[in-house]
């Protein structure tokens, strides 16, 4: 059950492609633009794939497909953001708005709510935008973060998001 640090192979692909709806089999997941993981079981079943694309010199998108929980543990998650921060300012993700699960997941892992952009998935789906900077990262050796506090009050909705 050990990461796996090298490109996606096709079943990873499909799962990521599954789990998010963006149809990702025409990337080309080598580096320098892409940082990937996935984790298997022992019987080889994908635990889950992770694909960060380096989008500007200072931004990369962070996109999951978790089949299990212990795919990302605090140990991999320090590992992950320590290689993203080394190259990036922020790290942004975009979630479908109905997906709670991964609205969850996002403020577990101390992402922040910044907003609402419509259509800004593949031109026909509408997201929410998530976004870390070094300091709100927890796993980072030696940060002490300080989430701010989210744009609209807890429990209010706006755009499909419940608190």
């Amino acid at each position: 059950m050990r990461p796996n640090f090298a490109p996606l192979e096709a079943d990873a692909v499909e799962l990521l492609t599954e789990e998010t709806g963006i149809d990702f089999r025409r990337i080309d997941f080598r580096q320098p633009h892409w940082f990937c993981i996935t984790k298997r079981r022992d019987d080889g079943s994908l635990m889950g794939v992770l694909a960060c694309e380096f989008k500007t010199w200072f931004d990369v998108h962070f996109t999951c497909a978790i089949v299990d929980q212990g795919f990302m543990s605090a140990r991999l998650l320090r590992v992950i953001f320590t290689a993203l921060f080394s190259k990036a300012v922020r790290v942004t993700a975009l979630v479908s708005p109905g997906n709670e699960r991964a609205i969850k997941q996002m403020r577990r892992l101390g992402f922040v709510y910044e907003g609402f952009l419509r259509k800004g998935v593949e031109g026909h789906r509408d997201a929410l935008i998530f976004g870390m900077l070094r300091e709100d990262c927890r796993f980072l050796p030696g940060v002490q973060a300080q989430l701010p506090p989210q744009p609209f009050p807890l429990g209010e909705t706006r755009h499909g998001l419940h608190s």
